[in-house]
């Protein structure tokens, strides 16, 4: 989350200027992958942080399965981005700054720049400066007079704006219900801390999944070509190469499963038998049909989410679901009375 210019004990650099944006390194905290892999194999049960799921190859897996006809979600909130162009120009002052997290392909992005022409200011924050490049290059040759500017920074930590955009009204953006990979609690308290470093005429867009048919959830997370199933494989390769483990993935085979009781999607990588791996020197041992949790997906009725978001400190002051309430967007602003 934003943080004051006080706070920071780092100063941003620049390392990427070109024409159209630019990149600047806020100094990310280096990732630990190798003990975040040891300490979730050896927990029972096994688990992995989802973030690994997402390298290079990870990206342009899920790129895919955006445009799945299976995965409603993208093609959701697309649709109610279409539809929310005089609300979204009521709301946003025509001065704020839009402050992404996670910026992605920037596909979700461009309608935003699209319906909010007098925003100058566009500032993308991800881990990773490739992706960064990608997103900004594209959206440089479509809107060549704002401002575009890439953080290399870590959402969940504290980051500082550029000096300038500091003052001005920030609109953030969380696209893609990236939250229900949180914990409830977990959510809560990311949410809470965003609200705490904002000011009151700051404001929160999110996307949210709603709880719906099972049949259809099962359906977006198992899709018929296979492409879930290769996204969840692929941290099998990512930790042979990071971590210098020798994972034949060929042992394993996908599993996502609906949980209707917590109201979250456990996608899973589950051992075809009995074998041992070795982790950087370290033996890890599966039995046939054990379970690697790789991703939570929880989803939210408007109810349990405008609940979840009052007690983290926020107020909505709109609410948006597509056509067929597949998907949610919410407009927020931080409750500081």
């Amino acid at each position: 989350m934003v943080s004051s210019s006080q706070e920071s004990t780092n100063s941003p650099d620049k390392i990427n200027s070109t024409e159209g944006y630019s990149v600047v390194n806020c100094h990310p905290p280096r990732e630990d992958i190798l003990n975040e892999v040891i300490a979730g194999l050896t927990d029972t049960p096994k688990h992995l942080p989802p973030k690994l799921l997402y390298d290079h190859s990870g990206s342009s897996l899920f790129d895919a399965i955006t445009r799945l006809p299976e995965y409603y979600l993208t093609r959701s909130e697309l649709s109610i981005l279409s539809g929310i162009d005089n609300d979204m120009r009521s709301l946003v002052s025509p001065d704020a700054v839009i402050v992404e997290l996670g910026s992605g392909s920037g596909e979700k992005t461009r309608h935003l720049l699209d319906m909010l022409p007098r925003v100058t200011a566009y500032v993308a924050v991800d881990i990773s400066a490739s992706a960064l490049d990608h997103a900004l290059s594209s959206l440089a040759e479509r809107f060549p007079n704002k401002r575009l500017t890439g953080m290399v920074a870590d959402y969940l930590t504290p980051f500082v704006l550029p000096g300038d955009l500091e003052d001005m009204p920030k609109l953030f953006v969380f696209f893609g219900s990236t939250l229900g990979n949180f914990e409830p609690l977990e959510a809560a308290s990311f949410l809470k801390r965003i609200a705490m470093s904002l000011k009151p005429d700051d404001a929160l867009l999110i996307g949210i999944d709603t709880k719906k048919a099972p049949e259809l959830i099962h359906s977006a997370y198992n899709d018929s070509s296979g492409v879930t199933a290769s996204f969840n494989m692929n941290i099998l390769s990512r930790i042979n190469r990071d971590c210098a483990a020798n994972f034949i993935p060929e042992y394993f085979y996908h599993e996502a499963e609906y949980q209707p009781g917590p109201g979250r999607v456990a996608m899973f990588l589950v051992s075809r038998q009995d074998h041992t791996v070795t982790v950087a020197d370290r033996d890890i041992y599966f039995d046939e049909g054990e379970r690697i949790r790789t991703e939570y997906s929880y989803k939210y009725s408007l109810e349990e989410f405008h609940s979840l978001v009052a007690e983290a400190g926020w107020s909505v002051e709109r609410s948006w679901t597509d056509a067929n309430e597949m998907f949610s967007l919410h407009y927020l602003r931080p409750d500081l009375v």
